[in-house]
């Protein structure tokens, strides 16, 4: 299973790094970490999140350490497309439409 990001999604993750980045630099380096511990666990069970209400085939994987959300999807082609890396409190039915 190929993964594959969007430009959105690779900006959420850089601007959350740099965040947590600017609180401590370890927190910078453990949130990239618990992405890749998200995006491990989806490959691992693409259908184990919960699918998002009101978008067709877009799931979301909440991350263990961080108060963010992993929104992806499968491809016909069998790749996992990562939409947006989300924090909690963003509603994310803005975030996503654009």
């Amino acid at each position: 299973m190929r993964i594959v990001l969007t430009q959105h999604a690779v900006s959420d993750i850089e601007e959350a790094c740099d965040y947590y980045a600017g609180i401590d630099p370890k927190l910078g380096t453990r949130f990239a970490d618990d992405v890749g511990a998200a995006i491990e666990r989806i490959v691992m069970f693409p259908k184990g999140a919960p699918a998002v209400e009101g978008f067709d085939e877009l799931r979301r994987a909440r991350m263990r350490r961080f108060p963010y959300g992993v929104f992806y999807q499968q491809t016909p082609a069998g790749d996992l497309l990562v939409v947006r890396v989300l924090h909690s409190r963003r509603h994310p039915a803005g975030a996503l439409d654009g």
